[in-house]
This record gives structure tokens, C-alpha cells and sequence, in this order.
């Protein structure tokens, strides 16, 4: 009897660990697709820029990587707009750089793309173009501008709202550069702000 039951326990064992094997295959390949979609699919980020300019900004960015224990994210790419009001706080900067007299507090919007380092401090360079009108040696007409710019993005809060969500707020800085392409206009300036996500 005992030699009977044998091939049949032996079937049984083997069956349930073949069953326990795909199944755990199953959830591997399926949170592995998950992640990829998770991390793989446009998000909206909202920001305020302190200077330069001093504007608000909409962020549509996609993640290289998630770490939800710490609430933070790695980006991967970023497009960006923004709308706000140029040399508001420093002005006197952009006018040391530039012969021309100019007048602060023109209303400037922009769009540019940023590209992220997977490295530490997550260093980001980007390129775009910005509009406007700008009011140079007394006359306002429209300086459309080249602009680059080189920063660090980095996480200082993490807040969980839920179980499958979260909020994670970043500092950023970077060096900004705008050339002016129909007139004689350029300078450098610091951009720095904060900036929301909802993960």
C-alpha cells in the first residue's frame, strides 16, 4: 500500500511546486510590468520659480526610477513652461551684464526640455526658447530668446497621502543662460525655486 501511495504523494508534491513556481513567475513578470508602466508614463509637476524669472512653472516629466520607502523620484526627461516677470528681484544683475537700458518687470514665458543624470543630486541640463516683450533703451518690442541651463533637482519633504500615493517636493537650482536672437541682449543668472509632485 505504502509502495502505491508513493508515485501518487510524489505527483501531488511535484504538481504544488510547479503551480507555486509559475505563480510566483506570474507576480514577478507582472510587477515588473507594473513598474515599467508606473515609472514609464507622463506626470504633471507644479512649481514656483523665485527667480529667473520669478514665474510658475508646469512640469510634464517621466521617472527612471522610484523609491518609495524615501518618497523620492529620479527623473529621467522634463518639458517645462513657465510664465513670469524677468529681473523682478535681481534685476541689477542683468543690467551689469548688458550696455542697453533696460526695464524690469517684462512678462516673460517660455518652454524648454531638461534631460537628468541618473547620478547623485540628480544634475539636469536643458535647452529651450522664451518670449516676451522687453522694453530695451526705451522701446518695447518682442525678444524671443535662446535659453540653456544646468542645475541639481533635489527632494527635501516627502509627505505619504495614502497607500498608493504620495507627495514629494524638490529644491531646485541651476545657471541660466538667455540670448536674445534679434537683438544684443545676454546674460546669466541664477534660476531656483520649488517644485510639487504627486507620485
Amino acid at each position: 500500500m505504502k509502495h502505491k501511495l508513493s508515485p501518487i504523494i510524489i505527483t501531488v508534491l511535484t504538481t504544488v511546486m510547479l503551480v507555486n513556481t509559475l505563480s510566483a513567475q506570474q507576480k514577478r513578470t507582472n510587477w515588473l510590468q507594473e513598474k515599467n508602466e508606473y515609472t514609464g508614463r507622463w506626470r504633471v509637476g507644479v512649481g514656483a520659480n523665485i527667480v529667473e524669472p520669478t514665474a510658475v512653472d508646469v512640469q510634464f516629466y517621466r521617472l527612471s526610477k522610484i523609491c518609495t520607502s524615501q518618497f523620492a523620484i529620479n527623473k529621467k526627461i522634463a518639458i517645462g513652461i513657465w510664465a513670469g516677470m524677468e529681473g523682478l528681484l535681481l534685476g541689477s544683475l542683468i543690467e551689469r551684464q548688458n550696455n542697453k537700458t533696460w526695464e524690469k518687470g517684462s512678462i516673460r514665458y517660455g518652454i524648454d526640455a531638461k534631460f537628468y543624470l541618473p547620478i547623485a543630486l540628480n544634475p539636469y541640463f536643458g535647452f529651450g526658447i522664451e518670449g516676451g516683450n522687453r522694453t530695451l533703451n526705451n522701446e518695447s518690442t518682442f525678444s524671443p530668446d535662446f535659453v540653456a541651463r544646468i542645475g541639481l533637482e533635489q527632494k527635501i519633504a516627502g509627505i505619504k497621502l495614502s497607500t498608493r500615493s504620495a507627495l514629494n517636493i524638490t529644491f531646485f537650482i541651476d545657471g541660466k543662460l538667455n540670448k536674445c536672437l534679434n537683438v544684443d541682449f545676454v546674460y546669466i543668472m541664477p534660476s531656483l525655486g520649488l517644485r510639487f509632485h504627486w507620485i
